[in-house]
């Protein structure tokens, strides 16, 4: 079996049949079944799988996961979803992708597109070809609030609305700042700032430049960003999400640091892509209706093949505080005084030198 060949299911035969023209349209070879039950073999050999369920049907999934290789990539489709049930969809390792409700032409396609030639990064994948990308470079504080007033400036002459605008700022300082403070280790893995009071990590320079992509379109807003640590693993966003979500008291930012970031921008996105190429960068990449806010619909994270193995277990909020994680808990990452990395920059065919944009982006 080829390594393009896909397996795709779905009981509703014209949402298949949408399915199956995308992932097509992305090269894929693909093969077609309505039901788990048509599979004629106990293990899926396909090494990619896009499997449809109904609004919340995470018992649906979990009865495909016994059937998937050990190095399977699933990607689930729903119409609606909850950022509860995301989390629920994404706690095996083998799925990393969900695709909601519109989002399925598009999200199935540059899903497909990405996991089939490697090519990982780049916020250009999730916008209309020749769309203008404008970049920032920055490697402090001052240079994050630059930034951050640069970005809003262009999407009020882009005529975002205030709401819309307001998230935008929200999700860049969460990103900008886990990129300059959370990211960064030293050659021992340690973070760099981990003992530094935070009020104190402003007045220090980043030891590796973060950028950041920005860009509007006729139906959304798109930012990226970019560290040059490569260290953000998916249980780490999970698990914060998750004890932000379930925490029965009100969320503390000095307890919970960039987790609870990683919390605020799931809530104010549409889209949440998260790509990491291990030790090289980590580069999170958000989109924003230009409408009424819609729940987000599109979540993904893409690993790039080299050092995947030191990404399964990033740290939780119990591993941050020296506790042994909660069995019951999906995903995690630490407190303020030991955060890991965070989000990251994009890259694109407009990359500056220096910044290339592929599979895996060369450090600066």
């Amino acid at each position: 079996m080829t390594k393009r060949r896909v397996l795709a299911i779905s009981q509703n035969l014209d949402q298949l049949r949408r399915i199956v023209a995308n992932l097509e349209r992305a090269g894929a070879e693909v093969d077609a079944v309505r039901s788990v039950d048509a599979i004629q073999s106990e293990i899926i050999p396909h090494r990619y799988v896009f499997v449809a369920v109904d609004d919340g049907d995470i018992p649906g999934v979990e009865r495909v996961l016994p059937m998937l290789r050990s190095k399977a990539h699933a990607a689930v489709v729903t119409p609606r979803a909850s950022l509860a049930e995301l989390t629920q969809y994404l706690k095996d390792q083998r799925v990393n992708h969900v695709i909601v409700g519109e989002e399925l032409d598009r999200g199935v396609f540059v899903t497909a597109q990405k996991l089939l030639t490697g090519d990982i990064f780049g916020i250009e994948k999730y916008l209309p070809e020749g769309t203008p990308v404008h970049y920032v470079r920055l490697r402090d504080f001052e240079g994050r609030s630059k930034a951050i007033e640069t970005i809003l400036d262009f999407a009020e002459q882009a005529k975002m609305r205030r709401q819309v605008r307001s998230a935008i700022g929200q999700v860049c300082e969460e990103l900008l700042m886990n990129a300059l403070y959370d990211a960064p280790v030293d050659e021992h893995g340690n973070q760099v700032f981990a003992e530094i009071d935070p009020h104190d990590r402003t007045k220090t320079r980043s030891p590796r430049p973060v950028s950041i992509r920005y860009a509007a379109t006729d139906q959304q807003f798109a930012i990226a960003v970019r560290d040059r640590f490569g260290r953000l693993a998916k249980n780490t966003i999970l698990a914060y999400i998750d004890k932000c979500l379930h925490s029965p008291v009100q969320i503390d930012r000095k307890t919970y640091g960039a987790g609870l970031g990683l919390y605020l921008v799931a809530n104010a996105a549409a889209s949440y892509i998260v790509n990491v190429a291990y030790g090289i960068a980590t580069e999170v990449v958000c989109t924003f209706d230009r409408g009424a806010k819609a729940p987000l619909r599109l979540v993904g994270v893409f690993v790039h093949p080299g050092g995947a193995e030191m990404l399964k277990e990033g740290p939780t909020p119990e591993s941050a505080q020296g506790q042994r994680p909660d069995q019951s808990v999906p995903n995690p990452m630490p407190p303020d005084s030991a955060r890991t990395p965070a989000p990251a920059v994009a890259v694109d065919a407009a990359a500056p030198p220096g910044d290339p944009a592929g599979a895996a982006p060369e450090p600066e």
